[in-house]
């Protein structure tokens, strides 16, 4: 992509913004010739600038990412350079995202921290860095794709940061995920500065919560804040006088008299427990404390989930296209809330059960799924559903087919307003909570929270602009296919608007010491033309909450479990894929078909990288030694592919299997498993101590690696996401770069060949799942912080309107021209 872009032809002689030096505060040289400034110790300047013009002999303006490390890497081994300074300039360099290259200039952004940057400017003539402002660099970077004349007029300029000033944000690395701690101790030391408001708010909130027409915690007989410390302490005594075990019930009247609603406990002592909380809680703001407190009550009764794209049912459809990981994340999470949702409010003595809906889009044309069905119900609940409203264009009409996930944005505004009736109507009232899910749900339901008035959860899943490179910068040459313009314009809005974020892992929010985030890409970057983002999602804000998925007990439990195992399933699965003569549907003869495996199980996208997995087997000759290679995808034939780049993955690994004679030694079969069947195939593989492969270039959290784990197989997995924080490397499975082909096949070789090894993994792997990925834990989680956003959103004191309008802005002049210029 680099070689697309026009090189501008001059560089910019005013890039040095006012701030000035770097390193000219406190600027005397350390002892291996560097300099100790601002920001520390640096390397000498001289060294820098070296780097700088060794990497522009490669010739290309613009570098990022693993591309500067590797050139870093290449610079190190063939320069002499003292260790200590070798040092200082590693540590400069790290996770440095950009570097531009114009004349005798570089522009980098360097990354000292997560969510921290340091843009800046070195050039011969100089004797030591200085600073640029991120509008600088971000028209230097646009005069790369436009040409200095057409960059340097003015245009849209994003930068949310003034809405956030206020804000909490997290300082220390280890709390990145933690963000609904943070926010609490923060809003909890300005109550503690002014505890009679933060008093009179606790007692309005309270009086606020209802079910339906009537009233919950607390009723009309407590007026005023006098009324409440009175009776609290009347009602505390009555309680305490009761037997512990006495149920609600038996004495909700005489507590209704003071004023106390249902949804304190549901018995006597569990009452009292949480009423002596509450009076703790009156007496002092303790963040903790509070917390206990809002965890307690029956805040979140109801439950409203967003996912449109894709093909969204119970059976049939896992590996349709954009159909994966995020249909089985979204039921299981429902199953899981109302569950979770069930038992609190049982012990809470409310007399009501939870639930949960799944909107989703109805597909006419359903190529015998349930996708046609309005309204169906989630197995293995007692009322949570999953509700259908069609897609129509501008004139009303219903949309037949299928619909992309990157053409979906002209439909979701109509969509919202149209399905808003329906899920009020399925609840019978508005929800207490919207999760919305991916890009698409969460444009959808920020819509419909702004609405309702309803607390947003974001879940992130994946953002497609850390999934391909350059899309933001070449957002123009993409748009016919992508039309990126529309998802990154939404995504900034919803993301911004939600009053929580969801993410599986830390590496979504901030990355790691040496990669930018998910999240943390969408804070400083460029679309040429449309607008500059100077602020986008700052990964050190305190809206941040890292709750990991879990897998479902029911279908995904170790192969020694032979007693819950179904033998005719398993048959079924051994005939349909492991025979020596492939069957339906299926693609490769196998010479030797009772060999380990390595095994994978994506859809078929560049991203996924099962290309990049079997180039890497056909490669390693040990490793063909010793293991086959199975590959379980949606499609496997030409024919089949509904989009471009399914169609050049199936060629791609068709030209592998002939150019490494892999016939013999692969299985490809194009398949639909239900939970179940996949949980049986990872068992029958974990039978015959294969290894389970995630070879993606960019994994969002890794869902069959956690299924896969927790069946007993040990797992080689992708460093780059999830997968990197699921697997304990060298304790539970191993953790490679999927573009170091042989250090990926080694280790895939290392576990199928050593049987101590493959035990170890297999055992700690299910241990692992065990006591981390649990849908229970998932479900508390995030009610507990969902209580805590509300609270904190009910009280405004986070001063929202004003973000608010300022997004409403930018979704009416950017992403709804956008969205609506996408050909239906």
């Amino acid at each position: 992509m680099p070689s697309t872009i026009d090189k501008a032809k001059n560089s910019s002689s005013d890039a040095t913004t006012k701030e000035g030096a770097v390193n000219s505060v406190d600027g005397k040289a350390n002892g291996s010739g560097g300099r100790t400034g601002a920001y520390g110790a640096q390397p000498p300047y001289a060294l820098i600038q070296r780097f700088f013009t060794t990497l522009k002999a490669a010739g290309e303006p613009l570098v990022v990412g693993h591309g500067i490390a590797t050139a870093l890497d290449e610079f190190v081994e063939h320069q002499s350079i003292e260790p200590a300074d070798e040092k200082l300039l590693r540590k400069l360099l790290r996770g440095c995202s950009e570097v531009i290259l114009l004349g005798d200039s570089a522009y980098a952004a360097l990354r000292p921290a997560m969510g921290k940057l340091r843009l800046i400017h070195a050039h011969p003539a100089a004797s030591e860095l200085e600073e640029i402002s991120p509008g600088e660099f971000l028209r230097l970077k646009d005069s790369l794709i436009q040409g200095n004349e057409e960059a340097s007029r003015l245009g849209l300029v994003i930068d949310t940061s003034p809405f956030y000033r206020n804000f909490p944000v997290i300082s220390d690395p280890s709390e990145v995920g933690d963000g609904v701690d943070v926010l609490n101790r923060h809003l909890s030391a300005q109550m503690h500065q002014n505890p009679e408001r933060f008093r009179e708010a606790l007692l309005d909130f309270l009086r606020d919560e209802h079910v339906g027409a009537s009233n919950l915690l607390l009723n009309d007989h407590i007026a005023t804040l006098s009324d409440f410390k009175s009776e609290l302490a009347a009602a505390r005594s009555l309680v305490d006088d009761l037997d512990a075990d006495q149920a609600y019930h038996s004495f909700s009247h005489e507590l209704r008299t003071h004023g106390f609603e249902a949804g304190w406990g549901d018995t006597a002592a569990t009452v009292s427990e949480t009423l002596a909380l509450l009076h703790r809680v009156m007496q002092s703001a303790d963040p903790d404390r509070f917390a206990r407190l809002l965890s307690r009550l029956p805040i979140t009764r109801t439950v409203l989930m967003v996912s449109p794209h894709g093909w969204f049912a119970q059976e049939g459809v896992l590996g349709k296209p954009d159909t994966g990981g995020q249909v089985t994340y979204v039921l299981d999470q429902a199953r899981a809330l109302e569950r979770t949702i069930d038992a609190h409010l049982k012990s809470c003595g409310v007399d009501m059960r939870g639930k949960v809906v799944v909107l989703t889009r109805l597909i006419p044309e359903a190529e015998g799924t349930a996708c046609d069905n309005p309204l169906e119900k989630i197995h293995g609940t007692h009322d949570s559903w999953i509700v259908r409203v069609p897609f129509r264009d501008g004139a009303g009409e219903v949309a037949p087919h299928w619909v992309s996930r990157f053409k979906i944005w002209p439909y979701l505004e109509r969509y919202a307003e149209e399905s808003t009736a329906a899920v009020v109507n399925e609840l019978g009232g508005k929800p207490d909570l919207i999760v919305g899910h991916y890009s698409d749900g969460n444009i959808t339901a920020h819509l419909l929270a702004e609405r309702l008035d309803v607390t947003h959860a974001a879940c992130v899943h994946a953002l497609e602009k850390s999934k391909y490179l350059f899309s933001d910068s070449h957002w123009a040459e993409l748009e016919d296919q992508y039309h990126f313009s529309a998802q990154f314009t939404a995504d900034l809005v919803a993301y911004n608007s939600a009053d929580f974020v969801v993410s599986s892992s830390r590496r979504e929010i901030g990355g790691t010491p040496h990669d930018l985030g998910m999240l943390e890409s969408y804070q400083l970057f460029t679309m040429p033309g449309l607008f500059r983002v100077e602020s986008g999602l700052d990964p050190r804000r305190a809206r941040h909450n890292i709750v990991p998925p879990g897998v479902s007990e029911e279908c995904f439990f170790p192969n020694t479990a032979e007693e819950l195992r179904v033998e005719a399933m398993a048959d079924g699965l051994r005939e349909r894929l492991l025979t020596q003569e492939p069957g339906e549907n299926c693609v490769g003869f196998l010479d030797e078909p009772d060999k380990p495996f390595v095994f994978a199980m994506a859809r078929i996208d560049k991203v996924k990288n099962l290309t990049g997995l079997a180039d890497l087997f056909g490669k390693c000759e040990k490793l063909r030694e010793h293991a086959n290679l199975l590959l379980v995808t949606s499609i496997n034939e030409r024919d089949q592919a509904s989009d471009p780049e399914e169609l050049e993955e199936v060629d791609r690994l068709y030209e592998l299997i002939a150019r490494h004679s892999l016939e013999g030694s692969i299985r490809w079969a194009a398949a639909r498993l239900d939970k179940a069947e996949t949980g049986e195939i990872y068992r029958i593989l974990a039978d015959r101590r294969s290894v389970f492969a995630q070879p993606a270039l960019m994994e969002t959290f890794g869902l069959t690696v956690i299924e896969a784990m927790a069946c007993g197989m040990p797992v080689v997995g992708t460093a780059f996401g999830g997968p990197a924080e699921i697997i304990l490397d060298g304790e539970c499975g191993e953790v490679r770069d999927p573009n170091d082909h042989e250090a990926f096949a080694q280790s895939l070789l290392d576990i199928v060949s050593d049987t101590e090894k493959w035990r170890r993994y297999s055992e700690e792997g299910i241990q692992r799942v065990e006591t981390a990925f649990r849908w229970a834990r998932h479900a508390e989680s995030l009610l507990r912080i969902s209580n805590v956003y509300t609270y904190w959103n009910h009280t405004d004191v986070m001063n929202r309107p004003a973000l608010d309008r300022y997004l409403h802005t930018l979704y009416h002049t950017v992403y709804r021209p956008r969205a609506d210029a996408i050909e239906i």
